[in-house]
C-alpha cells in the first residue's frame, strides 16, 4: 500500500527502485512528485528548461501496467531521469545551448539504450552554450543557479543537470563530459559526477563539441546510485589485491587544505586496511599546460563540428561563443597536432603508472 507522508523526491535512484518494487509508490506517484517540485523550485535555479510533463506522466502510467502484468523492462522501469540539452530525445527540443532548437526524429543511443529499460524523462536541462564553457550561465536560455548557494553558479557545462539532481528536483540526470562538465557541477553541487572511459556510452545523437574528449556521465546523488544507473555492480572485492599509487610531486595540485586533508586520510585509510600504496611521480606535469591544450583541441574541433548550426543562424551564437569558435579557427594544424600529441603522453604517463 503506498504512503502518503513520504516526500519521493527524496529518494535516490536505488531507493526509488525499491520504494516502487515495494509497492511504497508507484511510478505515477513518483512522477508526480518531481513534476511538482519542478513547478514549485525550479524557477529558483532554472536548472530545466524544458519539461515534458504530459509524455512523462503517460510513461509513467505505462511502466506501472507493466509492472501490475509482471512485463517490466528492468529495475530501473518507472524511475525519473533529467536529460542534459545537447543529447537528443524524440519529440523533444534540442538546443545544445544555442539561440535555436530542433525537433529530433529519434532517440540518441544512450536515451534509447534507457528508455528501453522504463526510466522516464522528465526533460531537458540548462547547459554552458555550446558544452564550452564551465558556469551555464547561458545567454539563451537564462543562468542557472546552484540550489546549495544562492546566487552561485553550479559550475558547467552541465549545470542544469548538477542543479536538478542536488536541488531534489530529479534523483538522476544525463551530462556530457569533454574536460570536467559533468565532474565540475558534481563538484560545485555536492553530488556525484562520473566520466567514465570513452565510448563506454554511445556518443550517437548528442550534439558534439570534441569527438577526440567527449564522453556522456551520469550525476546522481552517491556513487552506488551512478553504480547502479551505469549497468554496473559493487562487488566486494580484495582492496589488498588492488594497485595503488600515491603521486610524490602532489604540490603541482593548487588544492584547498581540505581536500588535501582528505587525500592523505584516505591514503591512511587504505594502508590501515592492508594495501600497499606505490610512489608515483608525473614528470614535467603541469595541469595548466594540460588544460590549455585541451581547450585548443576542444575550440579547434568545435569550430568544424558547429559550422553548419552557425551558417543556419548566426544570431543563435553569443559573441563569446563566435570568439571562442573564431580562435579554434585560426589555430594553426601545427598548434593542434601538438596539443593532441601533449593529452597523448600524459595519457600514456598515466598508464605506465599501472
Amino acid at each position: 500500500m503506498e504512503t502518503k507522508k513520504e516526500d519521493l523526491t527524496l529518494l535516490g535512484v536505488k531507493d526509488a527502485v525499491t520504494a516502487l518494487k515495494k509497492g511504497v509508490c508507484s511510478s505515477e506517484r513518483l512522477i508526480e512528485s518531481c513534476l511538482a517540485k519542478i513547478k514549485s523550485n525550479n524557477g529558483k535555479m532554472n536548472g530545466f528548461i524544458h519539461v515534458e510533463t504530459e509524455q512523462a506522466t503517460r510513461d509513467a502510467l505505462q511502466s506501472d501496467n507493466r509492472r501490475k502484468n509482471g512485463t517490466l523492462l528492468s529495475p530501473l522501469d518507472g524511475v525519473p531521469l533529467a536529460v542534459k540539452d545537447n543529447i537528443d530525445i524524440l519529440g523533444q527540443p534540442t538546443t545544445n545551448g544555442l539561440g535555436m532548437h530542433w525537433i529530433p526524429s529519434k532517440d540518441a543511443a544512450i536515451v534509447k539504450l534507457l528508455r528501453n529499460k522504463g526510466m522516464v524523462f522528465l526533460g531537458k536541462t540548462n547547459m554552458h552554450e555550446a558544452a564550452l564553457g564551465a558556469t551555464t550561465d547561458n545567454p539563451h536560455h537564462g543562468k542557472c543557479f546552484n540550489p546549495l548557494l544562492e546566487g552561485h553558479t553550479p559550475g558547467g557545462s552541465s549545470g542544469g543537470s548538477g542543479a536538478v539532481v542536488s536541488g531534489y528536483l530529479c534523483p538522476a540526470a544525463l551530462g556530457t563530459d569533454t574536460m570536467g562538465s559533468v565532474r565540475v557541477p558534481a563538484a560545485y553541487c555536492g553530488i556525484v559526477g562520473f566520466k567514465p572511459t570513452k565510448n563506454f556510452w554511445s556518443t550517437a545523437g548528442v550534439t558534439p563539441l570534441s569527438v577526440t574528449l567527449d564522453t556522456i556521465g551520469p550525476l546522481a546523488r552517491s556513487v552506488s546510485d551512478i553504480a547502479f544507473l551505469s549497468g554496473l555492480t559493487l562487488k566486494n572485492i580484495d582492496i589488498k589485491s588492488c594497485n595503488v599509487a600515491s603521486l610524490e610531486n602532489f604540490d603541482y595540485a593548487d588544492m584547498e587544505d581540505e581536500i588535501k586533508l582528505g587525500y592523505e586520510e584516505t591514503k591512511k585509510l587504505l594502508l590501515d586496511s592492508g594495501v600497499s600504496i606505490g610512489q608515483a611521480r608525473l614528470s614535467d606535469y603541469d595541469p595548466s599546460s594540460a588544460r590549455r591544450a585541451g581547450l585548443l583541441v576542444s575550440e579547434v574541433e568545435a569550430c568544424v563540428l558547429l559550422e553548419d548550426f552557425r551558417l543556419k543562424s548566426q544570431e543563435a551564437f553569443s559573441p563569446e561563443l563566435q570568439t571562442m569558435l573564431d580562435f579554434g579557427r585560426r589555430a594553426p594544424a601545427s598548434r593542434y597536432f601538438n596539443a593532441i600529441q601533449k593529452i597523448q603522453t600524459l595519457k600514456r604517463e598515466l598508464c605506465s603508472i599501472f
